[in-house]
């Protein structure tokens, strides 16, 4: 791994984040805010969202290709702004890409576990995750004994996708979501997709002030932050840059992302996988 030996270069190369659309902009806002001066690549799979929908060896076909994309940017760190391609894909490419470092994205049932004080939690994902092994094995793990409300919210991935988030059709969905929560009456709630921070402030009001609402945004940046710390590698530069690539159309993810970011996002770049 490069280190500050060569001129004070190496460290500034970009970090790169993917999701299947837009939701990992939530972990690209939380790195941004954490780590100013780095510069960031970020790939919106948009041409194969949703991920859920794809099995595990489509999506370590995919995920795979994504990273041969950005080693050609000549990233530092491999951000999977995913829980679907963390949990059935990170490991494969850990293997295979073993010299680039990799941060994945997991449900934060450990925090979770922590931090109720009732006994009581809940989980929200999309529907792949939410029926998973891996998560199935973090609740075992983490949280035996507690009663664990697990709730995979099939579409509403697709709605933030279209960056309309207060909407009534929203507001529809995720009551509908956060019934079995209300019903459970969990003090903690877990939001295990990267789209669904973009609705933290919506899912806390239908929840109510005595819930309150963990998502991994900030811990992957921390742990962005400590590894590149570790390789000697936080960047030195006054201006970073931001580029952005989707595998669908740009325009529209430029028109969502500046949306859901309240950030100008433009010239996006197309890529064909």
């Amino acid at each position: 791994m490069a280190s500050r030996t060569d001129g004070g270069q190496a460290e500034n190369r970009p970090i790169g984040i993917f999701d299947s659309g837009v939701g990992g902009l939530t972990i690209w806002r939380a790195i941004r805010r954490l780590l100013p001066r780095e510069s960031l690549i970020f790939l919106a799979d948009d041409a194969h969202v949703p991920y859920g929908e794809k099995t595990p060896d489509e999506l370590r076909r995919l995920t795979a290709d994504i990273v041969r994309f950005f080693l050609r940017h000549n990233v530092k760190l491999m951000v999977v702004a995913c829980n679907t391609a963390t949990v059935y894909a990170i490991d494969h490419l850990r293997e295979q890409f073993p010299d680039i470092p990799f941060v994945g994205v997991v449900p934060v049932v450990k925090t979770l576990a922590r931090r109720t004080r009732k006994g009581r939690i809940a989980v929200l994902s999309t529907p792949a995750t939410s029926r998973s092994a891996y998560l199935g094995r973090l609740i075992e793990e983490f949280a035996p004994g507690l009663e664990v409300t697990n709730v995979g919210c099939d579409g509403l991935e697709d709605l933030i996708e279209t960056g309309n988030i207060r909407g009534r059709e929203v507001t529809e969905l995720l009551r509908r979501h956060l019934a079995p929560v209300l019903a459970a009456q969990p003090d903690v709630v877990g939001l295990g997709c990267t789209h669904y921070p973009f609705l933290r402030a919506r899912i806390k009001k239908i929840l109510g002030p005595e819930v309150r609402v963990y998502d991994p945004s900030r811990p992957v940046a921390r742990r962005a932050r400590q590894l590149l710390t570790w390789a000697s590698q936080l960047a030195t530069q006054e201006e970073p840059s931001f580029r952005f690539y989707t595998t669908g159309d740009a325009d529209h993810f430029a028109a969502v992302a500046s949306k859901l970011l309240r950030f100008p996002v433009r010239d996006v770049g197309h890529v064909d996988l």
